[in-house]
Formats: C-alpha cells, sequence, structure tokens
C-alpha cells in the first residue's frame, strides 16, 4: 500500500522524527501566529458538524425503530385480546338485543292471556305463498300443533307441526291462514286471512259500500277459542270500491314485523275467556 505522506519507503524511526518535528513547527506557529488557532477549527468544524448530524440521524433512527417495535407488540397484544373479547361483545350484543325484544313483548301484553313460552327463531321460510318460521321449542316444553304465537306488536301465527326440541309456526301471511277478527272497540265479525306476503294481509266478503277505512285497527275477536280476544292483528291500509266487483278489496299492514322476528311467545294453555269475552 503506498505511504500518505512518504512517496518512498522511509525507516518506522525517521517518519515518527519528522511527526514529531512537523507537530513542534505547528505549535511554534500556533504561539507566534494565533489566527492560526481559528483556521484550524474553521477547517474543522465541517467535520464536526457531519459527526453531530450523524450522531443525531442515528439517534432518530434508533428511536423511531425503537418505538415501532413498541407499536407492532403493543399492536399484537391488542388484536390478541380483541380475539378474546369479540365471542362476548357479540354475546352481550345478543343478550341486549333480546332483552329488549322481551320488553317490547312485555309491553305488548302486560296482561298475559295464559301461560306462554318464550321460544328463539331458529329458521325461516318465505317461499311464495308459505310463510313459515322454526322455533327452539317443541313438545318436550309444552308445545301442541293450533297453539298461537304472539311477538312485540300482536299475532305473529299459530303452531302447525311439533318435533321434541322444535315447532313449525305458520305466520299469519301465509296462504291458508285465516284469523277470526273484529274492528277493535266494536263487535263486528271479520276474518283475515294470509295473502302469502309478509308485509300484507287482507280482508275478504265485505261488501263494495263497507265502512271499513284505511286506519281502522283490527283485533282477535275470540271466536272458535284458539286465540284469546283483543290481540292486535294489524292497521287497515287501503280500502278500494270497485264498482264491477261485489265485494271491496281490502289490504291489512300486520301489527308484528313478520320479516324481522327473532323472539316470540308461545300461548302453551289459553287463558279461561271472561263473560265479557263471551257476550
Amino acid at each position: 500500500m503506498p505511504a500518505l505522506f512518504f512517496p518512498r519507503r522511509y525507516p518506522p524511526l525517521l517518519r515518527v522524527a519528522a511527526f514529531v518535528l512537523l507537530s513542534i513547527v505547528i505549535a511554534g506557529l500556533s504561539e507566534k501566529h494565533p489566527n492560526m488557532l481559528n483556521w484550524s477549527g474553521n477547517l474543522t468544524y465541517p467535520i464536526h458538524w457531519l459527526d453531530l448530524q450523524a450522531t443525531e440521524n442515528w439517534r432518530t433512527v434508533s428511536q423511531y425503530l425503537q418505538d415501532r417495535r413498541s407499536l407492532l407488540a403493543e399492536n399484537a397484544q391488542m388484536r390478541e385480546k380483541l380475539k378474546t373479547l369479540e365471542p362476548k361483545l357479540l354475546e352481550n350484543e345478543i343478550l341486549h338485543n333480546e332483552n329488549r325484544q322481551l320488553l317490547a313483548l312485555l309491553d305488548s301484553f302486560p296482561q298475559p292471556p295464559g301461560k306462554m313460552a318464550v321460544a328463539q327463531v331458529i329458521a325461516e321460510n318465505f317461499s311464495p305463498g308459505s310463510q313459515l318460521i322454526t322455533v327452539n321449542l317443541g313438545s318436550r316444553n309444552g308445545v301442541q300443533v293450533g297453539q298461537p304465537v304472539l311477538a312485540a306488536g300482536g299475532v305473529a301465527g299459530q303452531v302447525i307441526h311439533v318435533a321434541d326440541l322444535s315447532a313449525q309456526i305458520a305466520l299469519i301471511s301465509d296462504l291458508d291462514s285465516s284469523i277470526p277478527a273484529q274492528l277493535a272497540g266494536t263487535n263486528l265479525p271479520l276474518l283475515v286471512n294470509g295473502k302469502g306476503n309478509i308485509h300484507w294481509l287482507s280482508v275478504p266478503f265485505q261488501p263494495r259500500n263497507t265502512t271499513l277505512k284505511a286506519g281502522d285497527q283490527l283485533v282477535t275477536s275470540g271466536l272458535g277459542g284458539r286465540f284469546p280476544s283483543g290481540l292486535h292483528i294489524g292497521i287497515i291500509s287501503r280500502v278500494i270500491h270497485n264498482g264491477d266487483e261485489p265485494f271491496a278489496q281490502i289490504s291489512v299492514r300486520p301489527a308484528v314485523p313478520l320479516g324481522q322476528l327473532t323472539t316470540v311467545l308461545i300461548l302453551l294453555k289459553n287463558k279461561p275467556a271472561s263473560r265479557s269475552d263471551k257476550a
């Protein structure tokens, strides 16, 4: 490797002596010329500045890497906690919704019409004409074919098939559904039939000059003994008087949101009808 200050290879002792002599000369000049210190300071300032900047940059990068590692570790811990909390949060949300629905059911029936059981909807079948739901209670829970089913707001349907641990319910919107009804506050006998659509029911066999009108409330009449009297069925939304037809076309909006049922009440045993109900 070529020498830095000496082009030829001189003896080491001679080179040391030369550096010592150079140092003595610079020291002497520094004594006689004070400005030389300033010159040397000016010459070395860029080196010191670069060294300081490199140190600061290294500290910044090191702190960034350390903070990033801490954030990644904290993020991993939070993800693990979230994995354990998600089922609990979901369970709490389900319980909250169930409690809210149960409160709505209790508000709908401040005076229970008989012995009831709370059931959860586990399946739906809304094919054209067929409006069915399946619940998680069956014959082991006292459920029987023909029992009325209620939901928040009023009547939802009735049990049509029972297994040991489940039951199938035909909603009042089912094509085969027909409920004895009456105009609220009167004894006018009516029928409310399903149309195969969860949003609409119908009142058949009413003359085209019927006095029924939009906004009238329909309730169960209690005839037949299957549904207790006074339970809400729905509200008349439209009455069409057609001069060419012998009967009016009457559409009813169900009191219960039939397409959003998650909790229902099965009336296990009807409450004995009072004399006022029989009158």
